[in-house]
């Protein structure tokens, strides 16, 4: 039976949850070991048995996959955000330090004293 599971095609494989899920799936409903699926998927069938390790310690933590992986990319972008605040942040504080260093600065002698 060829699973109608679609894998990533060139490159170093990264699978979607969805990807793993339905790989668990069609190996827990097949009844057959995790070598014969994983012959079928086109994937090792240590990253079946690694997978569904997985799956059980997120079910023990409360963490559905799906919504882990969303999560993940939730933070990503909430760390790419701070980043470039922070970037402009760091940017601004040196302007400051120039504007403050220039305006601390005694006048040439070409100038006359500020009285205060």
């Amino acid at each position: 039976m060829k699973s109608q599971i679609q894998k990533p095609s060139q490159g170093k494989a990264s699978y979607t949850a969805e990807y793993k899920a339905q790989s668990l799936h069609a190996w827990r409903m097949s009844g057959r070991s995790a070598a014969k699926v994983g012959a079928e998927l086109g994937i090792r069938p240590a990253l079946l048995y690694e997978w569904a390790k997985l799956e059980r310690r997120q079910a023990q933590q409360g963490v559905p996959p799906l919504q882990e992986e969303e999560h993940n990319r939730e933070l990503r972008e909430r760390v790419r955000q701070l980043e470039a605040e922070n970037a402009k942040l760091l940017e601004q504080r040196e302007v400051l330090k120039k504007s403050l260093g220039i305006l601390s600065e005694p006048p040439p002698r070409s100038m006359p004293a500020s009285k205060q």
